[in-house]
C-alpha cells in the first residue's frame, strides 16, 4: 500500500494523518505488481533463518519505487509478481482479540491501512464502548470519505466463530499468562489450521503460550507499541516452536504497513521493557520519597534526551500493566531491581491506572 498526497504527490509506505510538506490529505494507492530486478539466494543456515536457500529479492513496483523482500519461493529476473500472488498479498483480514487501549490501536490501524478488522471482546458493552472510542479517534480525520471507509472495515463482534474469518489473528488481552493461554486455546479451536496466531504480550513467554495452539510453529509475538498509529518500532517475537515462515510471514506485513520491526529471541520482556521498566521503577521509588513527578520526567527527558519522562510514560502503558511487566520480570530473574515500587500498588488500589482512568502519576481529561 501506497499513500500519496492529493496536493504535491509526494508518497508514503505508511499512513500518515497529514503530508508533512504542504498539510493536504493523503489516499491510500493499492501496489498491484512488481517486477523482479534483482535476486540474492543465501545458503548458510542462521538462527533467524534456518531454512535454506531462501532469497532477497529487490522488486520494482508498478509505480517505480524499489523494495527488498525475502522470499523462500524462487523466481527469476524479470518475473511479474501480481498482488495476491503471495500469502502476504492474499491477507485481507485480520482478528483482533481485546478492546483495551492496544487492542482499539491495533484494529484503528489496520483498518486505516485497507484491513477489514474483525474485533472481538466476550461482551456487547465492551464491544460497543471500543467501536465508540475508534469512531471518536477517526474524527481526526478530515478526509470524510477516508473516514467512513475505515469505519466500515471494522466489524465489532462477541461471537468467536467469527474469528475464523481471519487470516491473521493478533490476541491484545489482560497481561495474565492463564487468560491468554485459555483465550488461545479457544481460538485454536474455532479457526483454521493455516491461521496466523500473534500475541501483543509485552513480557509473556512466546513458547509458553504457543503451547495452547494445534502447530505451534504459527505462533509468533508482534508487540506493538502505544500509540500504535505513531510508534514505528515491532518486536517480533519467536519461541522455541516458532518456524521461520511465520516470522519471515510477519515481518514482511509490519514492513509493508511502514513499521520498523525487530527479530527478538523469546525472552522475558524481550527488549524494550526488559530495559525500560528498571527505569520506570526507580523513578516511582524517586516519587515515593516526595520528589516532584514532573521533576523526574524533566530530568530524564532534558538530561538522557527521551522524548517523554518515565512517570508520563508509566501512565500511558498503564500502571496495572507496568505492574504485571515487572512481577513477569522479578519472577523469571529473581533480581530485586524488578520489585515494582510499593506505590504502584497504592496508586493502583485507588483506582489510579494512569492515563486510561484519568489519573495516574499525573491527572488526564479523558
Amino acid at each position: 500500500m501506497v499513500w500519496k498526497c492529493e496536493k504535491c504527490n509526494r508518497e508514503w509506505y505508511y499512513p500518515i494523518e497529514k503530508c508533512i510538506f504542504c498539510g493536504s490529505n493523503l489516499n491510500s494507492i493499492p501496489v498491484t505488481a512488481f517486477t523482479v530486478k534483482g535476486i540474492t539466494e543465501i545458503f548458510v543456515p542462521s538462527v533467524e533463518h534456518d531454512s535454506v536457500p531462501y532469497y532477497v529479492l529487490l522488486l520494482e513496483d508498478d509505480r517505480g519505487n524499489l523494495h527488498i523482500k525475502k522470499s523462500f519461493e524462487k523466481y527469476n529476473i524479470g518475473d511479474l509478481i501480481e498482488s495476491g500472488s503471495s500469502k502476504e498479498e492474499q491477507l485481507k483480514t485480520i482478528g483482533v482479540v481485546g478492546t483495551g487501549i492496544m487492542g482499539k490501536g491495533i484494529t484503528q490501524f489496520f483498518a486505516q491501512a485497507g484491513y477489514s478488522v474483525i474485533i472481538y471482546s466476550r461482551t456487547e458493552d465492551g464491544a460497543s464502548k471500543a467501536i465508540k472510542e475508534i469512531e471518536k479517534s477517526l474524527l481526526k480525520i478530515t478526509n470524510p470519505q477516508e473516514k467512513e471507509n475505515t469505519s466500515d472495515r471494522i466489524e465489532p463482534t462477541i461471537d468467536m466463530s467469527k474469528l475464523a474469518d481471519a487470516d491473521l489473528i493478533i490476541e491484545s488481552v489482560i497481561e495474565d499468562i492463564n487468560i491468554k493461554k485459555q483465550l488461545f486455546k479457544e481460538l485454536s479451536a474455532v479457526c483454521p489450521q493455516n491461521t496466523i496466531f500473534t500475541t501483543n504480550t509485552s513480557s509473556l513467554s512466546i513458547t509458553e503460550l504457543s503451547k495452547s495452539v494445534s502447530n505451534p510453529g504459527r505462533f509468533v509475538g508482534m508487540h506493538f507499541f502505544n500509540p500504535v498509529s505513531k510508534m514505528h518500532l515491532a518486536e517480533v517475537v519467536y519461541g522455541t516452536d516458532t518456524s521461520e515462515q511465520t516470522v519471515e510471514y510477519v515481518t514482511d506485513l509490519l514492513k509493508k504497513l511502514g513499521k520498523t520491526p525487530i527479530r527478538v529471541k523469546d525472552s522475558p520482556g524481550f527488549i524494550v521493557n526488559r530495559i525500560v521498566m528498571p527505569l520506570i521503577n526507580e523513578a516511582a521509588f524517586l516519587y515515593q520519597e516526595g520528589v516532584n513527578s514532573t521533576d523526574i520526567d524533566t530530568a530524564i527527558k532534558l538530561g538522557l534526551n527521551h522524548p517523554m519522562g518515565p512517570l508520563a510514560l508509566a501512565d500511558l502503558i498503564g500502571l496495572d500493566t507496568c505492574v504485571s511487566i515487572m512481577s513477569t520480570l522479578n519472577e523469571k530473574f529473581d533480581d530485586e531491581k524488578y520489585v515494582p515500587s510499593p506505590i504502584f500498588y497504592k496508586m493502583i488500589g485507588e483506582g489510579h491506572l494512569g492515563k486510561k482512568t484519568g489519573k495516574g502519576f499525573y491527572e488526564y481529561k479523558n
